[in-house]
């Protein structure tokens, strides 16, 4: 069942810029970033912040991200042809609120939110493209034409009508947004107002050791992040090379995967596991 709701706090997390680095093919990091899209959609993320760290990938990976969660009626109107999105057939459907298969207008209900992209406006009335066989005509503040935006259909027949909105008036989950940062990990996090900051590191004590703390902070929080390593270094690596200390600039470093049975744990499957423990906790 999907959520209806934002969750009471809006959840960001952090992933490197050389997340795929080691992968040797576009087709398999494209595969790599899907999972990563698909598990921020199950687990409500409301924004990826991709952090600085060699060698340096964020376009592509950032790109893909938005790709991914552009609804796909609306992703020819909103990306051009590039050689990113060569195998972007393979990125899986995410089956957000925001992506919904109807077409047919007649079959769209009064109140129902779409996404869609604005073709044109005349005397404060905008044509806009929500992925359906008829133009909605759309009032209110309209971002520029080409721009995507959100509406709420206030009209079904004899015309087609809405108005635009923003995301935070939607009461579903609705997708997130993905974010390239100047900067390595320290500088998002110093720099961003979260509230709650984790780290994730296999040295760290576990999510059971913590979890009573980290359960009395989410209830009290606003703005989350939990942030992630690399496939060759940790949280931990990465900030002693940069100086600091990861205990330092986040409020909690935790282990979710403890006792893994693998040598290694990809950040995809950390991601997916780390987030399905605190969706458990999320209000």
């Amino acid at each position: 069942m999907m959520a209806s709701k934002h969750g009471s706090f809006r959840l960001s997390i952090a992933i490197p810029s050389s997340l795929i680095s080691e992968v040797p093919h576009l087709r398999e990091k494209t595969g790599v970033i899907g999972q990563i899209a698909r598990a921020a959609a199950i687990y409500r993320v409301n924004d990826i912040y991709i952090y600085r760290d060699d060698p340096d990938e964020s376009r592509l990976i950032r790109t893909l991200l938005r790709y991914a969660e552009t609804p796909q009626y609306l992703r020819k109107r909103l990306f051009k042809k590039m050689e990113e999105l060569s195998y972007a057939g393979i990125l899986p459907p995410l089956r957000t609120p925001h992506h919904p298969l109807e077409r047919r207008a007649d079959r769209l209900r009064v109140g129902e939110f779409r996404e869609g992209v604005v073709l044109s406006g005349e005397a404060g009335e905008f044509l806009v493209d929500i992925g359906v066989k008829k133009m909605l005509r759309a009032t209110g503040r309209a971002p520029s034409p080409g721009s995507r935006t959100t509406v709420r259909v206030t009209e079904v027949s004899p015309n087609l009508r809405g108005m635009f909105v923003g995301k935070k008036d939607v009461d579903l989950y609705w997708g997130y947004d993905a974010h390239s940062v100047r900067g390595g990990l320290d500088k998002l996090v110093l720099v961003r107002d979260f509230d709650l900051k984790v780290a994730t590191s296999r040295h760290a004590p576990t999510f059971t050791q913590l979890e009573p703390d980290i359960t009395v902070k989410l209830a009290e929080a606003r703005n989350v992040l939990v942030a992630f390593g690399s496939p060759r270094k940790g949280l931990m690596e990465m900030a002693t090379e940069r100086g600091l200390e990861l205990d330092r600039i986040f409020d909690y470093t935790v282990n979710t995967i403890p006792d893994q049975g693998t040598e290694t744990v990809r950040t995809e499957e950390a991601i997916s596991a780390t987030l399905a423990l605190f969706n458990v906790l999320r209000p």
